[in-house]
């Protein structure tokens, strides 16, 4: 994601349109999301934002087994030809639940039109990944959240500063393969991190987030047991101040012990504030997997093996 995409995304102004109201919709009891990949992003993001939210995101065929109370249901696919996503909003109107669509076009926004669906349409042109501040604003604005990512807050970055930051990052991954743990709380953003390493650096990469992966994963990425398995691991250690006594304590430990095991460990220390977090994360791991995919020959814009994926569904 470059300068331009970023503040594209954020002019954004969403529009719904169809017969549902925001404010009918406000008197819902959850939200339950259906979405893949970057578009699915953008309810771990809504939870990141707000914890307390009663959101869910359901990234599978049809309809999640259970739900609770007055629940809308929000399907969100950029492209519009999720299969994926369509089939859990197509079950969704077939059982007269509340329905919205988020969308740039395809099958969904045919659908939708068609159907009198509700939807907010999403500017085209964009790779999912790079258009996910858009359907978080297009999400916001449908449950009537704005408030979660306020104007005032989107200028407090240094875009360029971000951009450099993230190409020096990505020197230092060139030929390894990322674990991108936070805290809990902050575990969408190390799955942004993780998106954007697989998608536009078109490398294997993984997260995982304190203190569950200290009962597990920590033992497998060791050298001395994992043997040359674990040669080509670099751990990618997302701080926050906010993390709290504990937690902080326990990342802190964890980071020297694997040191001094062999394992290669470079910290990321987090701004303070969501918003600035969310903004910074987009910016500097996108320009971070842009350099991987440079350094490697690949190109980083296109995702040709997803697409055949797509194509043969």
């Amino acid at each position: 994601m470059d300068e331009t995409e970023l503040k594209a995304q954020l002019s954004f102004i969403p529009k719904l349109e169809g017969g549902l109201s925001r404010t009918k919709i406000a008197r819902f009891d959850n939200v339950i999301i259906g979405g893949m990949g970057g578009s699915g992003l953008v309810a771990r993001i809504l939870f990141f934002l707000d914890p307390t939210f009663p959101a869910w995101l359901h990234d599978d065929y049809h309809l999640p087994i259970k739900s609770e109370g007055k629940t809308l249901y929000v399907a969100v696919s950029y492209s519009g030809n999720t299969v994926e996503t369509l089939s859990f909003a197509k079950e969704a109107l077939e059982k007269q639940y509340p329905l919205v669509a988020i969308t740039s076009g395809g099958v969904l926004l045919d659908w939708a039109v068609k159907k009198t669906v509700p939807h907010v349409l999403i500017p085209f042109g964009f790779e999912p990944r790079n258009a996910v501040l858009m359907m978080l604003k297009a999400l916001l604005y449908v449950i009537s959240r704005e408030d979660l990512f306020p104007e005032t807050k989107r200028d407090s970055i240094d875009i360029q500063k971000a951009l450099e930051h993230g190409k020096e990052i990505g020197e230092k991954f060139e030929k390894k393969i990322p674990l991108v743990y936070s805290s809990r709380s902050n575990y969408a953003l190390s799955y942004i991190w993780k998106i954007m390493l697989n998608e536009t650096g078109k490398i294997p990469a993984f997260a995982n987030y304190f203190p569950e992966l200290t009962h597990n994963e920590a033992q497998g990425i060791i050298p001395e047991t994992a043997g040359p398995l674990a040669e080509n691991l670099k751990v990618l250690l997302l701080l926050d101040k906010e993390d709290g006594i504990e937690l902080s304590r326990e990342m802190s430990v964890f980071q020297d012990l694997i040191s001094s095991r062999g394992v290669d460990v470079f910290a990321f220390n987090l701004p303070q504030g969501k918003v600035n977090q969310l903004l910074h994360v987009l910016s500097i791991a996108g320009a971070t997997a842009g350099a991987i995919a440079e350094l490697h020959g690949v190109d980083a814009n296109t995702v040709p093996f997803i697409e055949q994926l797509k194509k043969s569904l």
